[in-house]
């Protein structure tokens, strides 16, 4: 039995189930920067990577509910083996976890970096955030390390552009909050690899939402789903 049915029928209470990222998309458009706009694809880039799909304004889930796991597009098919048990997918490439461990790495291998100071030397503290930090303050490991897995991310960013056209990509989780520094090369290289019309078409953007987009998102999808038992 779905899972759904089952905490419907414990709690006897009318019940949705929607991934978080997918409730993300879904509530940056209908109440954040994609309002008004047909077609977008919503992208957290955090600990992990994941991805929400709104097609034709609506939330595209796929046949059985697992659309939008954008983080495990392949990137590099030789690269680092992911969570998921493949290889080179974009999350293990450049999620803010990536990063942190790939300076983990290369402090450990000699590499000078002020990232080391920022955490008083206990390495396993390293962040996103830390290396973010270290990168405003013109540390070259931070730097290499960032541009590196905006690389990455853009290369996933081509892919969605080139499949699914859409009007905005938005860039949402923890990570975003690098904001240029991501952002500006991931949108160099969508303009490098992608096709020359989708690719002028498409903004990306971060989120304006933040974390709200999810529960504003999930709110909107079981006044949608159910508008019924939502409006009790």
């Amino acid at each position: 039995p779905h899972l759904r049915d089952i905490v419907a029928e414990r709690l006897n209470v009318a019940t949705c189930l929607v991934n978080d990222a997918s409730a993300a998309a879904l509530g940056e458009h209908r109440f954040g920067i994609g309002k008004g706009l047909v077609n977008l694809i919503y992208l957290t880039v955090s600990t992990g990577i994941g991805g929400g799909i709104i097609v034709d304004g609506k939330l595209y889930e796929g046949t059985d509910g697992c659309a939008g796991e954008l983080g495990h597009m392949i990137i590099e098919a030789t690269g680092p083996k992911c969570n998921c048990g493949s290889y080179g997918c974009l999350e293990v490439l450049a999620s803010g976890t990536a990063m942190a461990r790939e300076a983990v790495s290369r402090i450990r291998d000699g590499e000078a970096s002020v990232v080391a100071q920022l955490v008083d030397g206990v390495l396993d503290d390293v962040t996103a955030k830390i290396l973010a930090t270290a990168a405003r303050r013109g540390d070259l490991l931070a730097c290499r390390i960032v541009h590196q897995s905006a690389t990455y991310l853009g290369g996933g960013l081509a892919n969605l552009v080139n499949i699914f056209n859409p009007q905005m990509i938005i860039v949402g989780g923890g990570v975003s909050r690098m904001g240029g520094m991501l952002l500006k090369p991931a949108r160099e290289v969508v303009q490098k690899r992608a096709f020359r019309l989708p690719a002028q078409t498409v903004q990306i953007v971060k989120s304006r939402l933040g974390h709200d987009a999810g529960i504003l998102g999930a709110a909107a999808y079981v006044y949608e789903q159910k508008p019924g038992e939502a409006a009790r």
